[in-house]
Formats: structure tokens, C-alpha cells, sequence
């Protein structure tokens, strides 16, 4: 790849290299001046690349507690409903994420399920749901960029969040998301510049259906996000020397508001018919009914809550404790941890590319002061005062992290020390090291060098047997002391009685006794068994009334 993209100036013939090299530079130049087709090409190639893998990386197997809390709520909205009726026997079906009462839905915000709905209700798989929106996320990221940076740069931003995160990282490889708040935060990120530089004031709407995004996947990163994008907008008009702000059409600022108000109405809305009040979210009251350590490492511990399962107990009484501890009395070591952690994800190469993330050139433009300032601003509010951390949490600020490099790649075009050209091929270096991490994680999957986690593969070949067998079944799920909640089995779908497969904890004999009369009393009668999957070899047993607990 020549510097020459790196570049503001088209590559001439007499400048570059001959023949083909010449042609498929220009060809680049042209098609990234065309902003939209550049989107769109980020958008088919990350698709193409992604489906042409299928063979050897079919669409995921769930495995994680988030990812099925996600799942529940897709099939949910798929259902036509907004929550479910909790569910008579519900002691049995507790599990992490998830709401039992006053109804039985997912704790997260709805938009990560409803893409997931979407793909289910459409494509009948769920995942085809996440496959396009990690296309979508790219080409947003293209297109936000456009805003930033020159036409050359941005669609190799577009490519680099393709070659990095588009299409094997776990954001397109699982359910939990990140894609979607991604795509929300680069339309607020990419609206500014269009608004203060470009004097285009319709992109008050882009701004509002990035917020409305942002308040339905990752409300408090996108309540922080909002914030210090609308004091940049004051900002960086006035440091451009505008005076106040143009005057928008009055059709686009009632468009926005009108925007606003209804994803907020549609907040209230999913909360009043999850938790009974329009101000309570569902993540909230999860939070009160289950969680021991807190949000933040700032505030201390909550009283314990009642459990009625032990491995939930542990859970929320041991690992995340421990989490939140080590944030509380380990704040630097918390931060620097959360920084590695995002810097890893999104760049990689530890540590080729903090050279360009903190080359110290004094920030001479307003998109790069900007740049700094939101992203200083973001992971000090919004990320690093949490107890735990999650690389999808960054997600709204994926397009910025990207600009960033970008901006230091082209101050590199003129850094000349002892008049030898080392910053065009120091930029150059940065760039290939994403081709090259990228032929090689395809290569280690085409090899099978990733396979999917041994409780996934357990969990999905149990699945598939108990689906296999003639009526309805019944398993009661019975773990040993000491076993590792991240490991769960237990989770159903929406319609619990009405699932061939459901799975519930084993309680005492009376208890699970219940259960089974429950299904008998209700013409539901099922198949029982027993799952021990804490013995070697996991054990699957036709359940006996004698059974004693563990």
C-alpha cells in the first residue's frame, strides 16, 4: 500500500509507481471521493468476507449468560410481546441477566434483541441479525469518518474497522452486540463536523436517530456520549470563529426533537411493561433483586439480596465482588487495565500502535482537539469509574478511536527526521500490521486453530439430542459445590411451557416434584431427566422420584 493514500493530493502517473499499482491507486482515490459508494463497499466487503468463512466458521454457537439473556429478548419481540407472564414455577428457571418477576424478560435495552429478532423472524436465525449489522457498523464507521478526516483516510478507517473488528471479532461472532451501539455513536460522531464545518444543518436528525439508537443499546455510555457531543457542537463553533450556531430549518430541529421524544417514550414504554414504572429500568431492578456489588467502583457494597440457588449466590457474591473490589481499591491498576483492554481490541500489536495514538504533535485542527476531547472525556465519565468492563461498553466511541489513528497517520506524512522519509513508512507499517493480523486469523480459523468453547459445543450437543427425541422434555439441571456460574445451562425460551426442551434447576425433591405435577396437571406431560454436568463424562440420566439433592 502506498502512502500516497495517506495523502490529501491525487496520485499523478509521473509520481507513482507504473502500470498496475498506478491504476489500482487511482481507483481507490476515486472511489473514496465518492463517499457513499465507499460506504457501501466497506458495507458488501465486510458481508462477503464474513459469508465466505461459513465453512468454516458457521454462525455462533450462544455459550454466554449475556448472549442469552439477548436471546430471551429476541425471542420475545419475535413472540409479538414486550415481556412474558412470569412463570408459575419460576424458583425453578432463575438464571443470570434475566428477570423472573414481576415478569420474565431480559434486563438489557431492547435494540441488541430486536436486531436479533430481526434475523430470526426473517431469516430464522437470529444471528443473521448481528451479520448485518457488523456490516452496517463498518460502513457508519466509513461514513462518520468522511466527517473527519480527508475522503483517502476515511475509507481506510471504514477498512481497518473491517479488518480489526469487522469481521472476527467477538462483536460480529456472538449476541452480546457492540455493532449497534457502534453504528449509533457514528452517526453523533459524524454529524458534528457536518454541522459545524459543513454547515448542513438536516444532520440535527442524523444526530437525534444516533442518540435514539445509543438510549436503546448502551444508555449510559450514550447519555455521555450526547453530553460531550452537543458542548463540542457549542464548542467548535465558536473556536471557528462563527459566531453563534446557523440557524437549521425549522422542519430539522422538529424532526429531531420529534425523534427524541419517541425514543424516550418508547423508554418509558418497555419500562412500565417490564418493571410496572416508566423511570425504573429493567437493568435496575435486576440489579435490586440480584446484584451484591454495585455499577460503580466509587459506591459501596448493597446489602445481600435473598438467592434461592447457589451457584446465582456465588456468583454475585464471589466473582463480582471480587471485580468491583479490585476497581475500588486498585484505581489506577482498574484504568490501566480498561485502557489495555480497549487499546488491544480496537489496534492490537502491543505496542506498535501507541506511537501513532500518542504521537505527541500539538493538535492543531478543531477535529482533532475535538477528537481528544471527547475521547479524555468518554472513558473518564463513561468508562473507567465501573466495576466491570466489557469491550461492547467502548463500542459508541469506535469511529473516534479510529479518526484518532487516522489524524496521527497523516501528521506522520510529514515527519522527515535527518531528511529520510520515515514517517510515510512508518504509516505504511501501521497499516499493513491490520492486513497482516487479519491473514492470519484466517488462517487459524480455515485451520480450526479457534474452536468453540467446550461448555458451548456440551451445552449445543445436549441440545441437539434432547430435540431429536419424540415429545417433550424436561431437564432438571443439578451442579456441584464449586461450580463455575459462567458455565450456566439453565435458559429457556420466551414461551417456556410451550419449548420441546425446558430447563430448570434442580431444588430439593419436593420441590422438583412440583415442577413435574405442574407439567402433569397441565396436559404438558414431559420426559424427565437429570443433568449432572459437573462429573466426567457429563451425565444425562432419566430422573427418578428418589433422587436427593446435592
Amino acid at each position: 500500500m502506498s502512502s500516497a493514500i495517506l495523502t490529501r493530493t491525487p496520485l499523478s502517473a509521473a509520481e507513482g509507481p507504473a502500470g498496475a499499482l498506478t491504476r489500482l491507486l487511482h481507483a481507490y482515490e476515486s472511489l473514496a471521493r465518492r463517499e457513499m459508494l465507499a460506504c457501501a463497499v466497506v458495507l458488501f466487503l465486510t458481508l462477503g468476507i464474513r459469508a465466505a468463512m461459513l465453512p468454516w466458521r458457521p454462525p455462533p454457537v450462544p455459550f454466554n449468560v449475556d448472549e442469552f439473556s439477548y436471546l430471551l429478548g429476541a425471542d420475545t419481540f419475535a413472540s409479538g410481546r414486550a415481556a412474558n407472564p412470569p412463570h408459575p414455577m419460576w424458583q425453578h428457571f432463575e438464571t443470570f441477566h434475566e428477570l423472573m418477576q414481576p415478569v420474565y424478560a431480559s434486563k438489557y435495552p431492547p435494540l441488541q434483541s430486536l436486531v436479533l429478532a430481526f434475523g430470526q423472524k426473517v431469516f430464522g436465525q437470529p444471528w443473521a441479525g448481528v451479520f448485518l449489522s457488523a456490516g452496517l457498523m463498518c460502513a457508519a464507521v466509513c461514513w462518520m469518518l468522511q466527517g473527519w478526516v480527508t475522503p483517502n483516510l476515511a475509507l481506510l478507517g471504514g477498512l481497518l474497522c473491517l479488518l480489526r473488528i469487522g469481521v472476527f471479532s467477538y462483536w460480529m461472532n456472538s449476541y452480546f452486540g457492540g455493532a449497534v451501539a457502534a453504528i449509533g455513536g457514528a452517526l453523533v460522531l459524524g454529524a458534528l463536523p457536518r454541522l459545524w464545518r459543513r454547515a448542513q444543518p438536516g444532520h440535527l436528525i442524523t444526530l437525534a436517530c444516533g442518540l435514539a439508537i445509543l438510549m436503546h443499546s448502551r444508555p449510559w455510555e450514550g447519555a455521555v456520549l450526547g453530553a460531550a457531543a452537543l458542548g463540542v457542537l457549542a464548542w467548535t463553533w465558536k473556536l471557528a470563529g462563527r459566531g453563534p450556531a446557523p440557524r437549521p430549518a425549522a422542519s430539522s430541529v422538529v424532526a429531531a426533537i420529534a425523534i427524541l421524544l419517541v425514543s424516550l417514550g418508547a423508554v418509558a414504554y418497555l419500562n412500565w411493561r417490564i418493571t410496572g414504572s416508566p423511570f425504573l429500568m429493567p437493568h435496575a431492578l435486576y440489579s435490586r433483586q440480584y446484584m451484591f456489588a454495585p455499577d460503580f467502583a466509587i459506591l459501596s457494597l448493597k446489602p445481600e439480596p435473598v438467592y434461592r440457588h447457589a451457584a446465582i449466590r456465588d456468583a454475585n457474591t464471589g466473582g463480582q465482588v471480587d471485580v468491583w473490589r479490585f476497581a475500588h481499591d486498585h484505581v489506577l491498576d482498574a484504568v490501566k487495565d480498561k485502557a489495555a483492554e480497549i487499546y488491544d481490541f480496537f489496534f492490537g500489536f502491543w505496542p506498535l500502535m501507541l506511537a501513532p495514538l500518542l504521537w505527541p504533535y500539538r493538535l492543531k485542527t478543531l477535529e482533532e482537539r475535538a477528537t481528544v476531547f471527547i475521547l479524555v472525556l468518554f472513558l473518564t465519565v463513561a468508562i473507567f469509574p465501573l466495576s466491570g468492563f466489557m469491550l461492547h461498553y467502548a463500542a459508541p466511541i469506535t469511529g473516534l478511536l479510529y479518526a484518532r489513528f487516522l489524524q496521527s497517520l497523516a501528521r506522520l506524512q510529514g515527519w522527515r527526521p535527518w531528511g529520510k522519509r520515515l514517517g510515510p513508512a512508518l504509516a505504511v507499517f501501521f497499516v499493513a500490521w491490520f492486513g497482516i493480523h487479519f491473514a492470519a486469523s484466517a488462517a487459524m480459523r480455515i485451520s480450526g486453530g479457534m474452536p468453540d468453547p467446550p461448555f458451548a459445543t456440551a451445552r449445543n450437543s445436549i441440545a441437539q439430542e434432547l430435540a431429536r427425541m419424540p415429545g417433550r422434555q424436561l431437564v432438571l439441571v443439578r451442579y456441584e459445590p464449586g461450580h463455575d456460574p459462567s458455565d450456566e445451562w439453565v435458559w429457556n425460551r420466551a414461551d417456556i411451557d410451550g419449548s420441546k426442551t425446558v430447563w430448570a434447576r434442580a431444588m430439593d425433591p419436593a420441590k422438583d416434584r412440583e415442577l413435574i405435577q405442574y407439567y402433569r396437571d397441565r396436559q404438558l406431560d414431559r420426559q424427565v431427566w437429570m443433568l449432572d454436568p459437573d462429573v466426567f463424562p457429563l451425565r444425562l440420566t432419566p430422573y427418578s422420584m428418589k433422587e436427593t439433592p446435592r
